[in-house]
């Protein structure tokens, strides 16, 4: 779709230094490497950072000035939208560093990753690996749900001192709603995380195992919710 500049400077604004990006070398190229975002120049240039791991010489006869590129990246959190937009190299520097200078794009596409809406909330919640007799055991987190649909959610928790992310695994949520003795507990897995505000913020997918039981917990949402 094309859009305006503001509309565009949003979109471009998400891509913030340390993010990395897929970016397709060359129009009828299938030549694809992941640089690391190093900055923005907002309606001027993105400025990209090569991967170490690569040999700057085996692209030679596309990482040059006017080459066309496409680049890829998602937006996760509540947006769950792939972005793309087609541009060409401005510049590339080997020395001190290798950087790819792209031109601002002048046309966004946005497509949507997610088939099920997911509905904004603030649910009570803990997570852990291990669960016994319906309950969970060992080392909790606890956080809320800031979204979730019939298939996934996403669960906040601000982490302890010293201490990231969680690794991709499969856990168990409980899931505590108002007037309901007993929180719901989801068989689910992790599928990302990321740290924004202070906050992690996991991405997870409920098992299929689980499915019937968060149909229950919405249909209650929503009664709850009237």
């Amino acid at each position: 779709m094309e859009v305006n500049n503001q509309i565009i400077n949003e979109f471009i604004n998400h891509l913030t230094p340390g993010k990395v990006i897929d970016l397709q070398l060359g129009s009828t190229s299938i030549v694809r490497i992941k640089p690391t975002v190093i900055g923005i120049d907002l309606g001027v240039y993105l400025l990209v950072k090569f991967p170490s791991k690569l040999n700057p010489a085996d692209y030679k006869d596309v990482l040059v000035e006017g080459t066309g590129v496409i680049v890829r990246y998602i937006l996760e959190g509540e947006h769950g939208e792939c972005i793309a937009f087609t541009t060409t190299i401005q510049h590339v520097s080997i020395k001190p560093n290798r950087l790819v200078f792209l031109n601002y794009p002048t046309r966004i596409e946005n497509r949507q990753l997610r088939t099920y809406q997911r509905e904004r909330t603030h649910l009570p919640a803990q997570i852990s690996p291990n669960q016994v007799n319906g309950k969970l055991t060992g080392s909790c987190l606890d956080g809320y749900i800031v979204d979730i649909s019939a298939h996934g959610c996403q669960f906040s928790f601000r982490p302890g001192e010293g201490k990231g992310g969680i690794k991709k695994c499969p856990v168990y949520i409980a899931i505590t709603l108002m007037g309901m003795d007993e929180p719901f507990l989801i068989k689910a897995h992790v599928k990302n995380n990321r740290l924004e505000n202070g906050h992690i913020l996991v991405g997870i997918m409920f098992d299929e195992s689980s499915l019937e039981k968060i149909s229950t917990l919405l249909d209650d949402m929503a009664i709850n919710a009237d």
